[in-house]
């Protein structure tokens, strides 16, 4: 079935794109930058990061990303930032890099410690002298690969992220002064409760100049209608476009799950995987 699977026709956020090529930009002139991608479950961010990562390799630019997993109170420290430096580490052309800052940085070896940068230490507990050393390691890293050509650090789902994650966020956002480098997470509004431990960073972060807010909002009608066109090969009828965009509330995600369900109208039942998302929001 067409919809059983998202177009990857990129539609609308000509305004959202915009702001990420500014962004691009001033890093390609030695000004490191910080982009949160902020929007609802399913709105879009991981495409449009996508969008952004695929821009900046277009000009030249290393991309290195890596997501959060949603693991309750068990999170694993740095797990995001691990996933995207193994991504230089198993680069051979990369590898002389990250052995060069290793060895004037030596909490690398205990970010990555089943390289060759040092010998295995214990797993890292995101504290105290140890920490400074991973995110000083972390930063030297990213400005030293910089030399070379910009560099694109996407952490995904940072609504999940554990505290080290969090602080190493918040330490390059404020310590990055120069290299060209930017750093871009996405998060979940609709995740953030009142007492959730990223709103008091989010709050920090936005105060600060090198810090751009990108907010997705949902699809107009007219937007949906493409969107839905591009998967479906040909364009709806306007009353089920009206219906799915009624019923996902523009909602890109949820949009997709109604089609591949043959929805436009209310007596359709919900497909499973959307009935699950719409469930976990609402215990949320």
């Amino acid at each position: 079935m067409a919809g059983e699977f998202p177009s990857s026709a990129f539609v609308g956020r000509a305004v959202e794109l915009g702001q990420l090529d500014a962004v691009l930009d001033r890093v390609e002139r030695g000004q490191p930058q910080v982009v949160l991608v902020a929007g609802d479950a399913g709105v879009g961010k991981t495409r449009l990061l996508l969008m952004l990562a695929d821009r900046a390799r277009r000009r030249g630019m290393r991309v290195l990303a890596g997501a959060c997993v949603e693991l309750g109170d068990i999170g694993l420290a740095y797990l995001p930032v691990v996933d995207a430096l193994r991504q230089l580490a198993d680069d051979p052309e990369e590898a002389e890099l990250l052995a060069g800052t290793a060895a004037t940085a030596p909490g690398l070896g205990r970010l990555l410690p089943r390289t060759n940068l040092a010998e295995p230490v214990d797993g890292l507990t995101g504290d105290g002298h140890d920490q400074l050393q991973v995110l000083d390691a972390v930063r030297a890293v990213l400005v030293g690969r910089s030399e070379r050509s910009p560099v694109v650090l996407v952490l995904e789902d940072l609504h999940w992220a554990d505290r080290a994650t969090r602080d190493v966020v918040a330490f390059l956002a404020r310590t990055l002064r120069s290299g060209r480098v930017a750093l871009a997470v996405s998060y979940r509004s609709d995740e953030l409760h009142r007492r959730h431990p990223l709103r008091p960073l989010l709050a920090e972060l936005v105060r600060l100049p090198t810090v751009e807010r990108v907010e997705l909002a949902p699809f107009t009608q007219a937007e949906l209608a493409e969107h839905l066109e591009a998967i479906a090969g040909a364009p709806l009828p306007a009353e089920q476009v009206e219906g799915i965009h009624a019923r996902s509330e523009g909602n890109p995600f949820f949009a997709e799950q109604l089609l591949a369900a043959g929805a436009g109208h209310a007596r359709v039942e919900l497909p499973g995987t959307l009935a699950e998302v719409l469930l976990a929001r609402v215990q949320g």
